[in-house]
């Protein structure tokens, strides 16, 4: 029943992703249902934006003034809505912090399964051991989604081109010259081909 409620939703979850916390179109995209944009670009990375939030505002005011809540709130609060109105949030955080989060899940639940099998006393080597992995392996991923990044950037580019080509195409005195329109569609199926070629490569990474 929830998710039937949001199905019906739709207008009020587009205003929220594209005008307020200004989502990237590439992950609107990538996530095509209102279930998975909810729960991909809303909570998890909601969390992990009050997570960091909290532990920026705290280390900065605890430099200044020490143990000052006051200053603690007031600083949560401005840096929150800087990021989301800046488009920070949006276009940038999104993707980390959902791959951040999925990451230190699964960390997380290899280092407890291996401490449950392996004695107590290996646990601060495990910790260790999970700490460096995850370092390595979010470097993998931060360079896997810049790569994914410049790739939607390719797309956007192409997309703009097709568009002004198809301008062109419908232009009277190009309609009436059969060489010009036979040039442009042979450039529109080769964006086209381009396009699909940087989709399968966004697939094969990942994205």
């Amino acid at each position: 029943m929830a998710f039937e409620y949001l199905g019906g939703s739709t207008d009020l979850f587009n205003l929220v992703f594209r005008e307020i916390l200004k989502i990237d179109p590439s992950l609107l995209y990538k996530y095509a249902t209102v279930q998975d944009q909810v729960i991909y670009l809303l909570l998890i990375p909601m969390l992990v934006l009050f997570l960091f939030v909290y532990a920026f505002s705290r280390q900065i005011v605890l430099r200044i003034a020490g143990e000052h809540k006051g200053f603690q709130y007031l600083v949560s609060i401005i840096v929150f809505i800087y990021l989301i109105y800046s488009g920070i949030f949006g276009t940038t955080l999104v993707p980390i912090f959902t791959t951040w989060l999925n990451i230190a899940l699964a960390l997380s639940l290899i280092v407890f399964v291996i401490s449950v099998v392996i004695h107590p006393a290996r646990g601060p080597a495990l910790t260790k051991l999970g700490h460096q992995t995850g370092k390595m392996l979010g470097k993998k991923m931060f360079e896997k989604t810049k790569k994914i990044d410049a790739l939607e950037n390719e797309i956007d580019v192409i997309d703009k081109q097709m568009r002004r080509t198809e301008q062109r195409l419908r232009r009277p005195e190009v309609r009436n010259n059969d060489r010009a329109v036979s040039d442009l569609n042979s450039k529109l199926n080769d964006l086209e081909n381009k396009k699909e070629r940087l989709k399968e490569e966004i697939d094969r990474l990942g994205g």
